[in-house]
């Protein structure tokens, strides 16, 4: 049947209008995930079907497999040490080479009764800012002499070219987020609503000269705060203040929840933004920002992988009851103490332990992390987030994942105290993060982080840095 599935994804493809380069990619890449599913879903003499399908947005091409074959194999989650080099581990087979290199997306998704799907997305080419200034005359400098010649003001369509070319005059290659690479990335994540832009823009020139977002990529009740760069002609007149005020007037016409933020640890600045504007730390994560950036024109690299703080601010109060695990109930109570946000605690009469549960994961291959996410609590959870760890970490060699647990559904103690043995640690909580639910973040470090290289900006900061530091060690010694 392999014919017959890569004609189908091929043709597909060029109608819809994907580039002839990635037609080989997708070639190869259909046949890897094929055989994956046979191979892992059904036995060598059983009769099936697999179901698959292709779909497009304004960003990715989506290709996808379902069938309603084995569930995971517990069995075969084997012993594994973080330390070890996963380059020479014996993965039987289950190293897609070619998946993990072209698709920019990997999701496994849990349907229930309907089965699962392997889900494989690839980002449709744009024309980056360095194609599109190849023959860009030079321009006007700017001749701000104060915040008055600078208006703040909502992004429109025809910002998304002027701030490519900020990013790329400002930083050259050297910009961690590559999209703002992309002008035609950002007015379509701006027509879509999953990035809230706002811009700094010289009254004199045009040209803009700030940028600061909200990233909301799910539409859910809250937004993450980010892509914030000032011309460096331009810093010293509060854009970044002024810009951050007009995004969370925004946040609030959308009656969103609360705005995150993870702001990186290599230096304070960021950090002392979000403290200015009342963002309270909440979390810590490991590793966040690869250490090779993964832009075409980019060669330079970070000295080690970026790790981050992590903040909230909340804009409404709702009713919440949390089930607080019992291992980390007291600097969990005391998170939600410093960001002034109430809540119940739940009981375990109020639990219901007979669900099977939901688990997706996921894996991002310009950022080298994986995601696993419990969607529903129920008694599978374990044996499902044990297979999501084997894809991440056998199939994609994730260098780090991250583990996401509902707060508001049932006790965790257990299941934490089972996801711990498998070296999973404590990283912080997010309200409203899932499904307009607070979450629980795990995470999973394979490799090691210099911690001398960490900046912890703040009393709270730096205490919260030592609990999910103690945790890490605790859990992998």
């Amino acid at each position: 049947m392999l014919p017959v599935l890569q004609s189908f994804v091929v043709e597909s493809a060029r109608v819809f209008r994907l580039p002839e380069r990635l037609l080989e990619k997708l070639k190869l890449v259909s046949e890897e995930a094929f055989l994956q599913v046979i191979k892992n879903s059904f036995t060598p003499d059983e009769e099936s079907t697999v179901r698959i399908t292709v779909a497009t947005d304004s960003l990715y091409f989506k290709l996808s497999f379902f069938d309603r074959g084995l569930p995971f194999d517990d069995s075969l989650a084997r012993e594994y040490h973080p330390a070890a080099d996963l380059d020479v581990l014996d993965t039987e087979g289950m190293e897609l080479f070619l998946i993990r290199q072209y698709a920019d997306n990997v999701e496994w998704i849990n349907h229930g009764h309907e089965g699962k799907e392997f889900r494989l997305s690839f980002e449709i080419p744009h024309r980056d800012i360095i194609t599109l200034l190849e023959n860009d005359a030079p321009r006007e400098t700017g001749k701000a002499t104060g915040p008055e010649d600078v208006e703040v003001r909502d992004f429109r369509e025809g910002d998304a070219i002027r701030i490519s070319r900020t990013i790329y005059r400002a930083y050259g290659y050297t910009y961690p987020n590559e999209d703002l690479y992309y002008p035609e990335k950002i007015a379509k994540l701006n027509a879509s609503g999953k990035l809230i832009s706002v811009v700094c823009c010289d009254k004199t020139t045009e040209e803009v000269v700030g940028h600061y977002a909200l990233e909301r990529p799910g539409l859910g009740s809250i937004a993450e705060s980010g892509q914030a760069v000032v011309s460096p002609g331009y810093r010293g007149f509060n854009l970044m203040g002024k810009m951050r005020d007009l995004l969370e007037k925004k946040a609030v016409n959308l009656q969103l929840e609360g705005i995150m933020s993870q702001p990186v640890t290599s230096h304070s600045y960021s950090q002392k933004v979000n403290l200015k504007f009342g963002s309270q730390p909440c979390g810590f994560t490991f590793a966040l920002v690869p250490e090779k950036l993964s832009f075409r024109q980019i060669n330079q690299s970070l000295s080690q992988r970026e790790s981050c703080m992590l903040y909230f601010k909340p804009f409404k109060q709702r009713e919440r009851t949390l089930f607080l695990p019992e291992r980390h109930r007291e600097v969990i109570q005391k998170i939600y103490a410093e960001l002034a946000i109430p809540f119940q605690e739940g009981t375990k009469e109020m639990m219901d332990q007979e669900e099977p549960g939901q688990v997706l994961s996921a894996y991002s291959s310009d950022w080298g992390f994986g995601e696993i996410t419990v969607k529903r609590f129920g008694k599978l959870n374990l044996p499902e987030i044990k297979r999501s760890l084997y894809d991440l970490l056998y199939t994609m060699k994730a260098y780090v994942i991250f583990l996401y647990l509902p707060l508001e559904e049932s006790d965790l103690s257990e299941l934490i105290e089972s996801l711990e043995k498998e070296k999973f640690f404590f990283s912080g909580i997010i309200p409203s993060y899932m499904d307009g639910k607070d979450v629980i973040k795990f995470q999973y470090l394979n490799g090691t982080i210099d911690i001398s290289k960490i900046e912890i900006l703040g009393d709270h900061a730096s205490e919260l840095f030592a609990y999910v530091l103690q945790e890490k060690e605790r859990v992998l010694s």
